[in-house]
């Protein structure tokens, strides 16, 4: 765990055994140069000091200098013993002294710059929102790792220490095409792969890594699960929109095509996407007023569903059931609209026949109408004129003339069945009064508010 101090790497246990090392090999040259100025040969025994100066001063910078000072003070009042306070001598081991000060300054200076940078560098390594980690190329263990790296993957740092890497992977073909591109690669950028994790399964991580030189690897990755999920949903959707048999366009807020599908681009007449894209929807509409209202209510009302007409390539006008809806984000800021629109100009011309054919029966009724009375008038006056003939003649005239009466009672009776077959096909198969299809190339659309 990181220490609060400046030696945040320095085990207590080591530090304990150098301050017990700084000790016994401050007492030894010290003892050293008794001797060796007892016996009048100190030439070398001084240079033994540099010694615990500069364990000193690695281990303990802040107080390695004063180490030195208080070393020196002892090494000179020894000097001035055993030399009779000779000036000569003194201010040779006076410049010794100095030299061993400032070894020990220098020394001081560069562990506490190291320190720190380690430190700074230690901050990186334990608080980075990526997952990084030391992984031992001589037998590919995780040497050592930051807690993100564990959270990616489950594990706690220490249960990542010595941990086999490749154990790591999930597919073998990944582990071995990175192994391949390490083998000719000091470095390799954005890698993606996948991972086991102890308790969340597989992880999309992506990698970056580059060698070291003590024969390490750095490992530095991020989890992308949750944009591997989000691209995989987002391409089925668009294979979704692109395949479907229902033709579909995205416009910007502009009103303005991004995209269409197939089926759109087929229907409108069209050879290519990009001959839309880019489009304003007024250019495919047949009428510039009704797109102007269509827009309103989609930027009132959010959505708008309705009939109204297009133009394809040709210029041909068509009907269609048009959908158009607002698409907000999670926040609910409008970010595009999207249309659907399904051609009913069959529908629209199936009407016209429909519409057509009861008129002609209506027609025929009322012509029936018209011709029984036709008759019935004439046959009267025959009546009337056979009553002025007597004998056998009258009543045969008499007696034609009721078959002829029973006979146009019978078409009476079948002229009010027509009026109900009329009643029945006007409220079964005739979807309501509407326009009549009579040239496709003059259609004008019904615009239905959107409800609510």
């Amino acid at each position: 765990m990181v220490k609060g101090n400046i030696f945040v790497d320095r085990e207590e246990s080591l530090s304990n055994l150098w301050l017990f090392i700084i000790a016994n090999t401050t007492i030894l040259a010290l003892l050293i140069n008794v001797l060796s100025l007892h016996f009048g040969t100190n030439d070398v025994a001084p240079h033994l000091l540099y010694i615990p100066v500069v364990i000193a001063a690695y281990w303990y910078p802040n107080r390695g200098p004063v180490f030195a000072v208080i070393i020196s003070l002892l090494y000179l009042g020894t000097v001035s013993f055993f030399s009779q306070a000779d000036l000569t001598v003194l201010l040779a081991s006076s410049i010794k002294c100095y030299v061993l000060i400032g070894v020990s300054v220098v020394v001081s200076s560069l562990a506490t710059h190291m320190r720190r940078n380690e430190i700074k560098y230690r901050g990186l390594f334990n608080n980075s929102e990526a997952g990084v980690g030391l992984v031992n190329l001589a037998d590919l263990t995780v040497r050592e790792a930051n807690d993100r790296f564990g959270q990616m993957l489950g594990y706690d740092r220490e249960e990542l220490q010595g941990f086999p890497f490749f154990d790591l992977w999930t597919s073998p073909e990944d582990r071995d095409h990175f192994t391949k591109i390490l083998k000719t690669h000091n470095s390799i950028e954005n890698f993606e792969t996948r991972f086991t994790s102890k308790d969340k399964g597989v992880r999309w991580v992506l990698a970056s890594t580059g060698k070291l030189a003590d024969n390490q690897l750095v490992w530095t990755m991020v989890d992308i699960t949750d944009r591997k999920k989000t691209e995989e949903q987002l391409l089925i959707k668009d294979h979704a929109i692109s395949s479907s048999i229902a033709p579909i366009a995205i416009l910007d807020l502009d009103f303005a095509v991004t995209y269409v599908n197939q089926a759109f681009v087929k229907t409108m007449g069209y050879y290519h996407e990009n001959e839309l894209v880019g489009k304003p929807t007024r250019a495919i509409m047949a009428t510039g007023e009704t797109d102007d209202e269509i827009r309103d209510a989609v930027m009132k009302h959010g959505s708008w569903l309705g009939e109204t007409v297009l133009l394809k390539y040709d210029r041909t006008s068509f009907y269609v059931l048009l959908w158009i809806n607002m698409v907000r984000d999670e926040t609910g800021k409008p970010v595009c609209v999207m249309a659907s629109f399904i051609d009913v100009t069959e529908k629209k011309q199936m009407e016209r026949v429909k519409r057509e054919a009861l008129g002609q029966i209506e027609h025929n009724i009322e012509q029936f109408a018209i011709l029984g009375d036709h008759i019935r008038n004439p046959l009267a006056v025959i009546v009337g004129l056979s009553s002025l003939t007597p004998g056998d003649i009258s009543d045969k005239i008499l007696l034609q003339a009721k078959e002829i009466d029973r006979i146009i009672t019978q078409l009476d009776m079948g002229w009010i069945e027509s009026e109900k077959v009329r009643d029945f096909v006007r409220k079964y198969y005739m979807t309501g009064p509407g326009e009549i299809v009579s040239d496709t190339k003059t259609l004008k659309g019904r615009v239905y508010r959107p409800q609510g």
